[in-house]
């Protein structure tokens, strides 16, 4: 069968305004691939996240008229749901032949509603690969798919939703993603999962939705497997993305796969994004051994309030522990910052300026891309905002972008906060009228970091020539 996987374009708020060769590729889209390609399907992939929503709706049609797909499928995120339902009415009217599969954490959550909408389309629900396989199986025996767990659909105008599909336990058992549908000539990053779920359940976050708060790793054989394969298969590939929601959560595990990294002379540069508990001094120096050049942080806030209100089961003491860890370190720690979320007032907000400035004295930390919070269906916060009246299910079938968090403060109030705490730890707000007489205080902190990349950036140019 002949298959097109479709990411359409996300919404113009966060669109960026040129085509980013290394931007994040859907790596769950890739697994589909691979699974898709060991049973011998045909299978075309479009990643359209940076194309506008008419160059969207081009790039398909020509798609769709020069592979003639069967099938296609729609990984629907909430920021590119309005152009995803866009490409399948337009898909449905002009080629109603091709049957049209939706799946993503968008659909997991919102089905009812799209397949009323839609009622055309079939939705997989949770992880995709056992489910879109088999329901292939099933549109070539033209069976019925009633027996496919897993997914819903309308039949005569009534929704049916099948019996929920386990999780897939052993992730080894899974062919490695399929990259190079996402690799072009110039692109220098890859993207790599270890693991799957996460346990926590954060205000903000719609991850349980799918992982169910049950986190499952792949073994440390199978990873290392898949980067020596990226290594040799990728030339001009010099950066490796883990996009793990929990990749430190076991620290044993996580040394496992650096001393793996070491001991078959992989030589890349990694990112990973962590929790700062647990982390450890042995830890720090087995990712530093293995080529580790950042790690993203989840501070969310400094404020102890918001911290237990968001659930993130960390606290202050957590954070200023492992950023001690990194005072000498060759890794830069990254923190990320979501101004807004549930219990956020002037206090908390100067609590988090107060806090992370402590922080940025022990190791300086750079902060710019600093979050409003937004209310994401299925988290604690949408919820909050239905209770407080701010926005309802029907919200999501309109073109509007998905909103910020407004049921405390109106959007105006949340981007004072915003530029507040910008002006007070941002390096680049360090360079304009307000920022710098704000950040005065902290120039003896930022010097090194200020150093090192004066120094980063000459040794680029004079390895230039």
């Amino acid at each position: 069968m002949k298959i097109v996987l479709i990411s359409t374009s996300i919404e113009d708020v966060h669109r960026s305004d040129t085509i980013q060769e290394n931007s994040h590729y859907p790596i769950g889209v890739a697994y589909l691939v691979s699974c898709l390609k060991q049973k011998q399907h045909i299978v075309d992939t479009l990643f359209l996240n940076d194309y506008s929503y008419d160059q969207s709706l081009k790039i398909i049609e020509n798609k769709i008229e020069t592979f003639k797909p069967d099938t296609i499928g729609f990984n629907i995120l909430t920021p590119n749901r309005v152009s995803s339902f866009q490409a399948i009415h337009f898909i449905h009217t002009k080629y109603p032949d091709i049957k049209i599969v939706v799946g993503g954490i968008h659909v997991t959550l919102l089905y009812e509603q799209i397949l009323d909408s839609y009622e055309y389309v079939i939705a997989v629900l949770g992880e995709g690969e056992l489910t879109f396989l088999e329901l292939l199986e099933k549109f070539s025996d033209n069976d019925t798919i009633r027996s496919v767990k897993g997914i819903a659909f309308k039949q005569n105008g009534n929704l049916v939703k099948t019996e929920s599909r386990p999780l897939i336990e052993d992730l080894d058992s899974l062919p490695f993603p399929e990259h190079k549908s996402f690799f072009t000539p110039n692109r220098t990053t890859a993207c790599l999962l270890t693991s799957r779920g996460c346990p926590f359940k954060c205000s903000f976050c719609v991850l349980d939705s799918i992982s169910r708060q049950k986190v499952r790793y792949r073994s440390v054989s199978n990873v290392v497997d898949e980067i020596e394969y990226l290594d040799i298969n990728f030339p001009q590939l010099s950066t490796i993305w883990i996009h793990d929601d929990n990749f430190l959560l076991s620290n044993r595990r996580a040394i496992e796969i650096c001393n793996e990294i070491v001991n078959r002379g992989i030589k890349k540069k990694f990112i990973c994004s962590a929790r700062f508990k647990p982390f450890s001094v042995k830890l720090l120096k087995a990712l530093e051994t293995a080529g580790f050049v950042e790690i993203l942080f989840g501070l969310e806030s400094g404020s102890k309030k918001v911290l237990e209100l968001c659930h993130k089961k960390i606290k202050q003491e957590d954070v200023v522990e492992t950023i001690s860890i990194f005072k000498n370190s060759t890794i830069k720690p990254i923190c990320f910052l979501i101004v807004g979320l549930y219990g956020e007032d002037d206090s908390t907000i100067k609590e988090t300026i107060h806090f992370v400035k402590k922080l940025q004295k022990i190791k300086y930390i750079y902060f710019d891309d600093i979050g409003i919070a937004m209310a994401y269906p299925g988290t604690e916060l949408y919820e909050i905002a239905q209770k407080n009246d701010q926005i309802d299910d029907s919200y999501w079938l309109t073109d509007k972008p998905t909103p910020i968090f407004t049921a405390e403060h109106s959007q105006e109030k949340l981007l004072s906060y915003h530029t507040k705490i910008r002006n007070h730890i941002s390096f680049k707000r360090m360079f304009t009228f307000s920022g710098f007489f704000i950040q005065l205080a902290m120039l003896p902190h930022s010097a090194p970091y200020v150093s090192r990349k004066i120094f980063q950036r000459i040794r680029r140019k004079t390895n230039m020539f």
